[in-house]
């Protein structure tokens, strides 16, 4: 079940969305947000000033995790079983590439900037290395700021995947992999597998991995955005 919006109220919409993000302590991206006032300052900054308000709850898609053993699981719908990639229906905003292409020159770096038919905005350039940065650290933030920027005017919020040289289908291959590989240590063993702490998107693709292995579950444990995930044989977990 969705969580309810809670209202934030602050000078600006930035600052009510940055208070929103540390109360959930989520990123911009997995937040729903509705901006209720836009604020102003009002004569000299002083007189008639209004505060701006906002409203906000977690994307429903990262209200859950996976279901922990001997819980049953909803009932599936197309959302919840698509991928973090690939999830993403609204058109990409015409300004986007744009954007892109003007961080990617303050970062000093010439790319060309395209849409791909699974409506990933690919980045094609010689730097691909360092726009990727320590496991897709860099890309990730490159991800979020242009995010930022697409929805610091939108009313309905807009997501883009931003892509290079097909590191996310790399990724997501080796986390696949990763877990097929654990999953049997756990079941060889007996004795439950602890991974390295992951953000949600990731975690996501470990989950759907092991999903249908009747022999293994699969429980996030931690706080905060970036959990652990154990791999539990179910001799163990009984």
């Amino acid at each position: 079940m969705a969580e309810e919006y809670r209202e934030f109220e602050a000078k600006t919409v930035d600052e009510a969305i940055a208070t929103a993000m540390r109360t959930f302590h989520l990123n911009f991206e997995q937040l729903d947000i509705q901006v209720i006032s836009e604020g102003s300052k009002g004569l000299f900054g002083l007189v008639g000033t209004k505060t701006a308000k906002i409203l906000a709850r977690p994307v429903q898609e990262f209200d859950e995790d996976a279901p922990e053993p001997g819980v049953e699981e909803p009932p599936s719908s197309p959302a919840h079983d698509m991928e973090p990639e690939v999830r993403r229906n609204a058109p990409i905003p015409e300004n986007a590439p744009e954007i892109i292409s003007d961080l990617l020159t303050h970062m000093n770096m010439s790319s060309e900037i395209k849409i791909r038919e699974d409506g990933v905005i690919e980045i094609i350039g010689d730097g691909s290395g360092i726009i990727i940065g320590k496991r897709g650290a860099t890309l990730d933030a490159l991800q979020f700021i242009v995010n930022r920027i697409l929805n610091k005017d939108r009313s309905e919020p807009v997501y883009v995947t931003i892509d290079t040289e097909g590191y996310r289908q790399r990724h997501m291959d080796h986390l696949r992999s990763m877990a097929f590989k654990m999953g049997q240590k756990a079941r060889r063993t007996g004795q439950s597998v602890s991974l390295e702490r992951m953000n949600p998107y990731d975690r996501r693709i470990i989950h759907l991995a092991l999903k249908n292995d009747s022999r293994v579950n699969t429980k996030s444990i931690g706080d905060g955005i970036f959990k652990k995930i154990v791999i539990i044989p179910r001799k163990a977990s009984k």
